[in-house]
């Protein structure tokens, strides 16, 4: 599996991995265990593919592989025509806000959007000039007459309208004008209609509709439905003003009504974020009753077993064979690099494993992330010490578990606004 990537592809992974960011592409190459979470994941994708929807809220440790399970859910998307859009939560990007932040969500969405020939993102103009270069004006009613049932579907319409006319006649200030209404980066409606006679934008409050009718588009102009990742939800945790939190989990349950009632078809909304985050009682998901009784986990699950229909997926310790095969994996997409001279067998392989279960213990088994930060920064360092034994060169590195850096964000100043 590891010689099936690409030279180019390798390199991207190795400097990601070094440095603790999961990797857009290649990822499947380090894949070991999650069977369970794989086919949770195909179950939910061919259900996209189907015309339905699916919702799942991944939970696990700082460091445990959710980023790296989405990762891996984008590129297994891309394979079944499926769009992608991700985002990590932030002070800046929340699912509600009267200040901007929903709809600079919805911009990084759109901006991230990825398909297997565009797997770094960034497709969504190229999707657009695609449809629209091969669609006459007069068609496009007829071709989008399914979006003029939500809310921004006829201006959508209007948009797309205006930039079929700037695309056959070159004219970019159209095109851009009209791209720029898409990706939800009009501040104000008065720049909207100057620019393309069009009275609404895309803000905080319609973003979520925006989704909706981007996702219908897609569908349209030819692919298989759309898998939205919002990442970092531990962010909406930590908010400390109890009336904004409530209003943000509002949100998060009106998305997960609407895709557990199926009154959609052909999308995917992924959460994922840290146990607190799901079940703490005061802050958490566990706190607003109504997502409590959707989200509430299995009770008559245990260590061995799986529920692959509920929404929420529970990230599990690595076992001690995973952990073997995920250093072997490392080690031979390390050493696809033809001017590698110093090459491990399983016995170093087995020793830097015992070495960190020395210096982690239990966390060895609960962060990889680091685990595979310090077997390259290993692997490197012997590379350019040849002379150096295994041993010694163990006796320099340092490592230490994943810590997650607690911070309480506050946001009164939409409190202001809203006179609570």
């Amino acid at each position: 599996m590891a010689r099936d990537l690409k030279p180019r592809v390798r390199k991207k992974l190795m400097k990601c991995l070094k440095t603790g960011v999961v990797p857009l592409q290649g990822i499947y190459a380090i894949q070991v265990g999650r069977h369970n979470e794989i086919k949770a994941i195909m179950k939910d994708l061919d259900d996209i593919k189907e015309g339905s929807t699916s919702v799942r809220v991944i939970i696990g440790e700082y460091g445990s592989g959710k980023t790296f399970l989405l990762s891996l859910a984008r590129e297994l998307a891309h394979v079944d025509n499926i769009c992608v859009c991700n985002v990590d939560l932030s002070p800046e990007k929340r699912l509600y806000s009267t200040k901007g932040h929903g709809r600079r969500l919805y911009s990084d969405l759109v901006r991230t959007l990825s398909i297997k020939s565009r797997p770094e993102g960034g497709a969504l103009r190229s999707i657009v000039e695609t449809y629209l270069s091969q669609i006459n004006v007069k068609d496009i009613y007829r071709e989008l007459d399914d979006l003029k049932y939500y809310a921004l579907g006829p201006d959508f319409i209007s948009v797309l309208l205006s930039y079929k006319e700037g695309f056959d006649s070159d004219d970019n200030f159209k095109i851009n004008a009209a791209f720029k209404w898409i990706s939800g980066e009009y501040n104000t409606k008065l720049e909207a209609r100057q620019d393309l006679n069009i009275r609404t934008i895309i803000h905080d409050n319609n973003y979520y509709s925006a989704l909706k009718v981007l996702n219908t588009f897609l569908k349209i102009a030819g692919f298989s439905g759309l898998l939205l990742h919002f990442d970092e939800m531990v962010n909406l945790l930590r908010i400390s003003h109890t009336q904004t939190r409530k209003n943000n989990y509002e949100q998060l349950l009106s998305m997960v009504n609407d895709l557990l009632q199926a009154n959609l078809s052909n999308i995917g909304i992924y959460f994922s974020g840290t146990p607190d985050f799901l079940t703490n009682e005061y802050r958490g998901l566990y706190s607003y009753e109504a997502l409590k009784g959707r989200l509430r986990e299995n009770e008559f699950l245990d260590n061995n077993t799986f529920d692959l229909n509920h929404p929420v997926i529970r990230l599990k310790c690595m076992t001690k064979e995973e952990i073997y095969n995920l250093i072997d994996r490392l080690g031979n997409i390390y050493e696809l690099d033809d001017s590698i001279n110093t090459h491990f067998d399983f016995e170093m392989n087995e020793k830097y494993v015992q070495w960190c279960s020395d210096k982690l213990g239990a966390d060895l088994f609960t962060s990889p992330r680091e685990l595979i930060k310090s077997y390259l920064d290993l692997r490197d360092v012997m590379e350019s010490n040849s002379s150096k034994t295994i041993e010694d060169t163990l006796g320099m590195i340092d490592i230490r578990p994943d810590e997650e850096e607690e911070e309480s964000i506050n946001y009164d100043d939409d409190m202001v606004e809203m006179n609570l």
